[in-house]
Parts: structure tokens; sequence; C-alpha cells
């Protein structure tokens, strides 16, 4: 599976959570959530190329052009304060750290790609593995960032660590992601997209693109009701 086409995937499993918490806010019915798209640099440069589509007519051949497609550089800078530069061999050892988490993800991923219940469980703890890596490789003016995220999945994963990955439903990762962060006096939701905007800019800034875990973060939260 190309690293595009997985970030695809990590970006809507995650976006997945913050849409099941908005409904279940609003006290609708659970639905599937529409799939994100997270563009990679390879993307970039393919779209980016002019593309000319003839159409012939009984007198004339007009022809369409699609503008290119650009992608903003991230943030240098947000609320909290700007976004350092990451220390030398960092991205290097990110690459491999999360190369390896991605390979345990797409074991139990469906031959056709889909996530299921089982997937998405192993999607959260991945995601738990790797900002508990993260945590002591970011400058310290990532840590109150990092510290904020560590904690939430680390409590969030004591509760998956209990569930059965191969009996494990939808409705109980759901159950699990709703009484946890709704239940958490101490953890706000725009702290919680903050924080995890803050991060998916300082890897994009030192890093680039190719990091579908770490990209696919700042959707997370970010639709997240208070209280």
């Amino acid at each position: 599976m190309g690293s595009h086409v997985w970030s695809r995937h990590c970006a809507g499993s995650v976006g997945l959570i913050a849409v099941l918490l908005v409904t279940a806010a609003c006290g609708g019915t659970t639905e599937a959530p529409p799939t994100s798209t997270t563009v990679g640099q390879e993307q970039v440069a393919a779209s980016s190329t002019t593309a000319a589509v003839a159409i012939a007519t009984t007198t004339t051949t007009t022809t369409l052009v699609t503008p290119p497609t650009t992608v903003p550089p991230p943030p240098t800078t947000l609320a909290g304060g700007p976004i350092p530069a990451a220390a030398s061999g960092f991205c290097a050892s990110l690459a491999v750290a999360s190369g390896e988490l991605v390979l345990e993800i797409e074991s139990v991923v469906a031959a056709d790609g889909t996530l299921d219940a089982r997937s998405h469980h192993a999607l959260l703890l991945a995601t738990r593995n790797l900002l508990a890596w993260t945590s002591n490789r970011v400058p310290p003016a990532m840590s109150p960032d990092l510290r904020l995220l560590t904690g939430v999945y680390a409590d969030l994963g004591v509760r998956l660590d209990r569930l059965n990955p191969e009996t494990v439903t939808m409705p109980r990762i759901q159950a699990l992601v709703f009484s946890y962060i709704f239940d958490a006096a101490d953890v706000t939701a725009t702290d919680l997209d903050l924080s995890a905007r803050r991060l998916s800019a300082f890897v994009a800034g030192s890093c680039g693109s190719g990091y579908p875990l770490m990209e696919s973060l700042a959707d997370l939260f970010a639709e997240v009701p208070e209280g």
C-alpha cells in the first residue's frame, strides 16, 4: 500500500473519531464519515502539471486547462509560540519508527484496503506508540503539546489494551472514546486541537510530508465539541 494511499486511510480513520464525537453530542445517529485526503509531495508534483483537454467540435477545438494544485506551507507559529525545528537525525528516525508502525497496521487491514473495527483498534494503538516515541525526541518548546497528546492516548490505550482485537466492534471503540473525552475534566477539545496542530506543523516543517500518522493528528480533535 503506497504512502499516499495509506495517508488517506489514516486521515479518514482519525477524522472518524471527531465526526463520531460531534454526532454523539448532538444526539444523532452514527453514520460513516467521509474519507479525508492527505496530499503528499508526489501528488502535488503530479497534479501541478498543467493538463489540457481538447474537445473536438464541428468547427473548433476548445482547450480546458486545469489550474495547478498547491499546498500551503505549514505554519511557523501557532498559539503557544513559534514552531521549532527538529534536531538532526530526528526525521530519519521518525521515518523508521512510523514505517514500522504502519506495517503493523497494514497487516490487519482488509485486502481491499477498508478499515474495520480491528484495524481502527490497531491504528489508535499505533498512534499512541508513535506519540510515546516522539515525546522523548522533541525540542523543549514542543514538550507541553506532547505531554497532553501522549497522556490522552496513553489513557485511551490502557482501555484499548483490554479489548480483544479479534472480536472488538466499532460501537465498543466509539463508546470508549466518547466516555473518555466527555468525562475527562482536565482535557478540553481546544487544547487537544491546538497541540495536535502544533505537532503536525512541527513534523511537516522539519521533515516534510510522508508521515501519515502525524499528518492526520491535526484532523483528530478539530471538530470535537466542548463539554
